[in-house]
């Protein structure tokens, strides 16, 4: 395949990538016998990648990342079709896929043709998907099933009896990850509350929350707490902050009944600056969260009886670290069959990536950024 070329955006110093990044040829990839090439169709680009830009060093090698002066290619979902296969692999040429390459090597999706190992999770394309749109699921589509799932123990597949009997409480819901999380949500039988812009309201309910605050007239916690959906099964966070740590012990649910139930989930953290990485990564730099996680595990592991356990102990919480698997990414067809959709704000072409990231670094997007490949 020597004779195959291979273009791909790269960057090797901090800053923007919507002026750093380089268009260079590569070769093509070497590929083992259980990998396989795909030939990318599509790639979004997300908020991570910029602040993967901005690591330091030291962060850098903590998350397996070459340093920085080395050739990175940023971004992580993709789009494509197999373009070869390796003898032990499961997939054919000319299969399409889509997938979620969340690594630090320095191999992202923004190149032509993508080495794909059998860690990376990889779907077959759903079919009632283009490219474009297949593109723009993966990232946001784990994110919310490890936080509303996985985190926060609500059934994927609710029961008659339990639709309509819990809440959730989304900060961000116009945001690309907020988004589907009210569509999931909602398709899960819980009520949905969500914080947006005003101008952004109708947009949100559309995707199925029963109730809007709106955070830049309103006092989000006050509001929250004064809904009749609280208190609420799972509060997700995709804004950071730490205005409402103080109201955890009356916005989290705490039901005997449910004792399971009930936790704060976030992507960002108590970080405010949108360059800096969040995730559990925030951790290192955000201590206090790391007392929050332990108490709120307290909560699980502490028998009732304690009559120090409500001191020790918290309300779950969770700064969170994405799950990768395969068989949350198999659950897309039943979020697009239950009527969840894709949320494009806008593509662009290959050749223009700057501009896609000059797009995302505006803050103006609702929904995903995605660079297409002619």
């Amino acid at each position: 395949m020597s004779d195959v070329k291979n273009e791909a955006w790269q960057y090797t110093t901090r800053g923007r990538l919507s002026t750093t990044i380089q268009l260079t040829q590569r070769p093509y990839p070497t590929y083992g016998e259980e990998d396989i090439v795909v030939e990318i169709r599509a790639a979004a680009v997300n908020p991570v990648e910029e602040q993967i830009a901005q690591l330091p060093d030291l962060m850098l090698r903590l998350g397996g990342a070459p340093p920085m002066g080395t050739p990175f290619i940023p971004s992580q979902d993709f789009s494509g079709v197999v373009h070869a296969a390796g003898l032990k692999s499961p997939w054919k040429v000319g299969d399409e896929v889509c997938g979620l390459k969340l690594d630090l090597s320095g191999e992202g999706t923004l190149q032509r043709y993508l080495r794909v190992p059998p860690s990376i999770p990889v779907i077959r394309k759903p079919s009632s998907l283009s490219f474009t749109e297949a593109a723009a699921m993966p990232l946001v589509y784990q994110t919310v099933y490890t936080a509303l799932v996985s985190y926060g123990r609500l059934p994927f597949e609710p029961s008659p009896e339990d639709t309509g009997k819990r809440s959730v409480l989304i900060l961000g819901g116009s945001s690309g990850t907020g988004s589907v999380a009210v569509m999931m949500a909602k398709q899960m039988g819980c009520k949905v509350v969500a914080s947006c812009s005003g101008k952004n309201a109708d947009f949100v309910k559309s995707l199925g929350a029963d109730e809007i605050i709106d955070y830049r007239t309103e006092h989000v916690a006050e509001k929250a707490i004064a809904s009749e959906h609280a208190p609420y099964a799972v509060v997700f966070d995709c804004v950071g902050g730490k205005d409402l740590i103080p109201y955890l012990n009356r916005l989290v649910l705490s039901d005997p009944k449910a004792p399971k139930l009930g936790i704060f989930v976030t992507i960002v953290g108590d970080k405010t600056d949108p360059d800096v990485l969040g995730g559990s990564v925030s951790n290192l730099t955000y201590p206090s969260q790391v007392l929050r996680h332990i108490r709120g595990a307290l909560t699980d592991l502490l028998p009732n009886w304690l009559p120090c356990k409500s001191w020790i102990a918290g309300k779950r919480y969770a700064c969170i670290s994405l799950d990768q698997k395969t068989s949350y990414l198999d659950t897309i067809p039943v979020f697009l069959q239950r009527g969840g959709k894709v949320i494009i704000d806008s593509t662009f072409p290959f050749a223009e990536a700057k501009e896609a990231f000059a797009k995302l670094e505006s803050s103006r997007a609702v929904g995903k950024v995605v660079v297409e490949f002619a």
